[in-house]
């Protein structure tokens, strides 16, 4: 999770300061909002944190051994990572924000996501979560540990485009 919360970190760096009216604008008509960018955000959080709470209890019950592996599990998303930093991507409807979404509502929402994964995780401690296997709607085939560095991941490349964002909204 400290890769996750590292990049939490780092997004609201991003936008640190900045009037909360430059942050509900858009640039062109079909780009997002800071706001919304952080909307969809908490929605792709949000469902990480049901995703890996539904597989993990489902392990449990099954009789899924604990994790005997001790390495580093974050080499294992870098395939990914380069192919998402290379492609542009259009949401899926289901994690696309709505319009009207004020800041300070998205801030409290992304706040809600990140208390349900840290429940998640707790929820999946212990758990051989590399044996837990989901697939996403881009990436194919993830294990659990891939979906949390797949939220810092999603986060990372939404701050560029936050950043971006800010850059060309006019003063």
């Amino acid at each position: 999770m400290s890769f996750v919360e590292e990049k939490r970190h780092e997004l609201l760096k991003s936008f640190e300061g900045v009037d909360g009216e430059k942050l509900c604008r858009r640039t062109v008509p079909d780009s997002w909002s800071v706001a919304e960018i952080l909307e969809h955000l908490r929605m792709v959080e949000t469902g990480v944190a049901r995703l890996v709470t539904k597989r993990a209890g489902q392990a449990r019950a099954a009789g899924l051994p604990s994790e005997k592996e001790t390495s580093s599990v974050m080499s294992s998303f870098d395939k990914h990572a380069a192919y998402l930093d290379a492609t542009v991507l259009k949401s899926p409807i289901m994690v696309q924000p709505r319009a009207d979404i004020d800041i300070n509502e998205a801030l409290e929402g992304l706040e809600s996501s990140r208390e349900a994964l840290r429940a998640a995780v707790v929820t999946a401690d212990g758990l051989a979560l590399g044996e837990i296997k989901h697939t996403h709607v881009v990436l194919g085939e993830l294990d659990l540990y891939q979906w949390l560095i797949f939220v810092g991941q999603h986060e990372s490349r939404h701050k560029k485009q936050i950043e971006r964002t800010l850059q060309s909204i006019p003063e």
